[in-house]
């Protein structure tokens, strides 16, 4: 039984989604295109019990089997994270589909490929939020296999592709029951109930975005859909997950817009994250949680309230870690079982080594059993015989209040092998007045043979993003262009 089937019995009538305003009242609805056997309720409420939610995941299930769908079918969506989207991924998972979840901003031969490497069988664009989800076309692809018996054992399962900030993304394949456990920790972290209401502030194609749905599932709470108005929307709730970004502008718009937000309990992740903002939250009565995870072990492995220090949190239950020359390996129960692969019987490839434990490539410190995250061996350099690591010179430039983001990444150099090179964004229009002022600000806080050598627009760089982290690779493609045609 899915859990939606269990709160239809015992809490039929409690409300499960707050649709967003665009939604419950668009009047442009032609209801006379959908079968008398749909809900009519799906066009004329501003929100759905577990019962009506119930009732639509069923009948959408039904239109998935009429369709083709069967047990193991593989289907990917395309979308973030629209009303229509949410409910596939549930009557996917009703179905026991495989479901990957693909940013709509990917082009159209970048989607096809993905759909091939992955075993997909069908494709279904859930991008635009106004769509009625049973008129939607269900494209059946060509890339139907036969599964083996062992992986159709383990569905529903989810493929959620890696950040690929540093390479080409891979799927790492979970069960429900590894979505439930990362849940677990989170949820009690963060004080999430029943009456508690999470906004779906991520998008699904990425593993915090899905990890919000599961925390709703988990505690059977109140799931509120992101509609025109994000950062009104963002005042109405009780909980929520946002990066950097998302948090400045949230805290620009209560300065624009000044009100009590009721939101209670926000977790950030995805990139350093500013004292100072976690500070001006704090001084709201909002209480916010910095925390580090990875899309293999479902989202967030250590997480804490914020404070002062620079650590990324403790140990959640259901995951276990240990060091191992300074990286950190994880395993537990939210780990998942491997990288799909095509073209081989088994289909998951393993992702930890031949001890059981997953090596994430983090760079990291324990101090009295909270994580310290120093960077990823992979990001790592050499410039004149001295290790750089990039995210040290990093956290230090975002130190300074005129700095939004910067990257430091390694530039070819002939005498010392390679040099750092800034790729920055400031909180004003980039000028060499700025970056003046900021060389001069780093004296004496950086060992000289780390300052950087160039420095270069981030918004220049205008690289396609996840929906939570630039890739470095994409970055590093970007530089390379930019140093050979100077």
């Amino acid at each position: 039984m899915f859990l939606w089937q269990r709160y239809t019995r015992q809490k039929p009538q409690d409300i499960a989604i707050i649709l967003p305003k665009q939604i419950s009242k668009n009047t442009n609805t032609n209801k006379s295109e959908i079968s008398s056997r749909y809900p009519t309720f799906l066009f004329t409420k501003s929100q759905l019990t577990w019962q009506e939610l119930n009732t639509l995941i069923e009948q959408l299930s039904q239109h998935l089997k009429q369709a083709g769908v069967q047990k193991g079918s593989g289907i990917a969506l395309i979308g973030k994270y629209s009303f229509t989207q949410v409910l596939y991924y549930l009557a996917s998972l009703h179905s026991n589909a495989r479901i990957l979840c693909l940013n709509p901003n990917f082009p159209a031969s970048k989607i096809d490929l993905l759909c091939q490497q992955n075993d997909i069988d069908y494709l279904i664009d859930c991008s635009h939020e106004s769509q009625n989800p049973f008129s939607i076309a269900i494209t059946q692809l060509n890339n139907t296999t036969n599964l083996p018996v062992e992986i159709l054992n383990n569905c529903p399962l989810t493929l959620t592709l890696t950040s690929g900030s540093t390479g080409q993304p891979k799927a790492a394949v979970h069960t429900l029951t590894a979505h439930l456990a990362n849940a677990t920790g989170v949820v009690k972290l963060m004080q999430v109930k029943a009456e508690s209401v999470w906004l779906l502030s991520l998008p699904l194609f990425h593993v915090s975005g899905q990890a919000i749905l599961w925390r709703w599932l988990h505690q059977a709470s109140k799931l509120h859909l992101v509609g025109e108005e994000f950062y009104a929307a963002l005042c109405q709730v009780t909980h929520a997950s946002l990066v950097p970004t998302q948090l400045q502008r949230f805290l620009s718009y209560l300065n624009e817009n000044p009100q009590q937000p009721q939101i209670q309990h926000i977790l950030l992740g995805g990139s350093h994250i500013p004292t100072a903002l976690t500070t001006q939250l704090h001084q709201l009565g909002i209480c916010s949680y910095s925390g580090y995870g990875m899309t293999e072990m479902a989202s967030t492995v250590f997480a804490k309230k914020s404070d002062t220090s620079s650590g990324v949190g403790f140990l959640l239950p259901h995951r276990q870690t240990k060091l191992v020359e300074q990286e950190v390996w994880l395993k537990g129960h939210c780990l998942a079982l491997g990288y799909w692969q095509k073209n081989n019987h088994r289909k998951i490839r393993p992702l930890t080594n031949a001890t059981g434990w997953y090596q994430s490539k983090d760079k990291a410190k324990m101090i009295n059993n909270e994580l310290f995250i120093l960077g990823r061996f992979d990001n790592m350099f050499i410039s004149g015989g001295e290790n750089i690591q990039p995210e040290e010179i990093e956290a230090i430039i975002l130190q300074q209040p005129n700095v939004e983001q910067v990257f430091i990444l390694p530039q070819a150099d002939q005498e010392f092998g390679h040099r750092p090179v800034a790729i920055i964004a400031f909180k004003q229009p980039f000028s060499l007045t700025l970056v003046q002022q900021l060389e001069q600000n780093l004296v004496g806080k950086l060992e000289k043979f780390k300052f950087p050598i160039r420095y270069f627009s981030l918004d220049l760089a205008n690289t396609s993003t996840n929906g939570i982290k630039i890739s470095r690779s994409q970055l590093a493609l970007w530089l390379s262009q930019q140093i050979n045609s100077n």
